[in-house]
């Protein structure tokens, strides 16, 4: 940087600086500091989708993996869309495409689904999107093979570990439904899992179909007067977005919900386990890194959880009037009041 300083042995007889030239120079100054946008390089923005209803510290831990990787507030552009209904995705990603951003987030399946039908050339990141092979938005995780990867939550072992720890705190117990969304292609092999392994323990599980928020109430009458003795849920956008009712039809009921994540419980569910999605967002982060450096979606692997969260809280715990075994305690990860 210039600098100008009167030195005391020719002070006097320095020439002054004509004003023009001041401002040239401040002007030059000024511009070495600038946004790279006044510069005349384009700041890539990105198109954030997802539903109404998900979390907002989603995207709080996105953008502290995007600081850690240096962008700031200068080197990245959002346009951020939040859906309130299935149908929106379609016409909001139309709507990010026609303002040309770089790279489109996909916070949830029925995002990503909408944005890989939408453009099959603007990279397309996941975060913590279930089962995107069978989704049909990679050709594997290990070489997604399109414009599309990220961050996955698929991690359907954890349906056998549910089903277990079901069994081993409710005393007597041989009957589970799954609550699965008929509409989404993914729940249905869930489903089939779920009564694969239920069976392996001398269970038998039944499926309770939820599309709309007024097919909760039927199902949670259905499940108790068939004798249902604890609940699970099938990973699905609408199924989450129905948590905090959910939670109080459970507690009503006294069924026993065992959930895929922690967003229930801390919506006032029972207890979950399962990888989360803050993970799979902080990791996002990472491709978005990868793909403005140059790198091609199809050749990034897609990433799967590699930390899983046993969570439970007190007070639905006491409300219910379940106690959990000794053993079942000591696994506990995370309790919540």
């Amino acid at each position: 940087m210039l600098a100008y300083r009167s030195d005391p042995r020719t002070r006097g007889s320095a020439p002054s600086i004509p004003a023009a030239v001041r401002a040239v120079v401040a002007v030059g100054l000024l511009a070495c500091f600038a946004p790279t946008e006044t510069l005349g390089q384009k700041v890539p923005v990105l198109g954030y989708l997802d539903n109404a209803n998900d979390r907002a510290d989603r995207m709080e831990i996105f953008k502290k993996g995007l600081s850690e990787l240096g962008y700031g507030d200068d080197r990245l552009k959002f346009e951020i869309r939040r859906a309130k209904s299935q149908p929106d995705y379609a016409g909001m990603v139309t709507d990010l495409i026609a303002r040309r951003v770089d790279i489109i987030l996909a916070g949830n399946a029925p995002a990503a689904v909408a944005a890989h039908r939408g453009t099959q050339t603007i990279p397309i990141v996941m975060g913590a999107v279930n089962d995107p092979v069978r989704l049909g938005l990679v050709n594997s995780l290990e070489h997604p093979g399109m414009n599309v990867t990220g961050t996955t939550m698929y991690a359907p072992q954890l349906i056998a570990e549910r089903i277990k720890l079901l069994k081993r705190i409710i005393p007597g117990f041989t009957k589970v439904a799954m609550l699965v969304n008929g509409s989404n292609a993914n729940n249905q092999p869930q489903f089939a899992l779920a009564t694969a392994e239920a069976e392996k323990l001398g269970v038998s599980a039944v499926a309770l179909d939820v599309r709309a928020s007024s097919d909760l109430g039927p199902a949670f009458d259905k499940a108790a007067s068939s004798g249902v003795q604890g609940l699970l849920n099938a990973v699905d956008n609408f199924i989450n977005s129905q948590r905090v009712d959910l939670a109080k039809l459970s507690l009503q009921h006294k069924l026993p919900f065992f959930y895929t994540d922690e967003e229930y419980v801390l919506a006032g569910g029972l207890m979950s386990l399962g990888p989360g999605h803050l993970d799979g967002f902080y990791d996002a982060a990472k491709y978005i890194d990868k793909i403005l450096r140059g790198a091609n979606p199809a050749d990034l692997p897609v990433a799967g959880p590699t930390k899983f969260t046993l969570s439970v809280s007190r007070s639905a715990l006491a409300r219910i009037g379940l106690a959990l075994p000794e053993d079942v305690r000591l696994k506990v990860d995370e309790w919540l009041d």
